[in-house]
């Protein structure tokens, strides 16, 4: 199963509404996200498949793995993770 990196895309707000998923690089490691991620774990999460909403320091460490420009004054983010068969 390949693991396949997306970014969440919602309007700003408590109440904001999807907008869309950005898919990120293959090139994005688990080992990257986690020294992003780390800090935040209540337990471990060493492949970084759960989901996590992203601040500004996030977004902008992300941003060269985007095939878009990320706006975080206009948007809320988070990462997420989903399998892909990898045949």
């Amino acid at each position: 199963m390949k693991i396949v990196r997306i970014i969440e895309v919602w309007e700003k707000g408590l109440d904001g509404g999807l907008v869309g998923n950005i898919a990120l690089a293959d090139t994005l490691s688990a080992t990257f996200l986690l020294g992003l991620f780390a800090k935040e774990q209540k337990k471990p999460d060493p492949h970084m498949l759960l989901s996590y909403i992203l601040n500004d320091a996030h977004v902008a460490a992300l941003q060269p793995y985007s095939p878009e420009l990320l706006d975080p004054a206009h948007f809320d983010y988070i990462l997420s993770a989903h399998g892909e068969p990898d045949y």
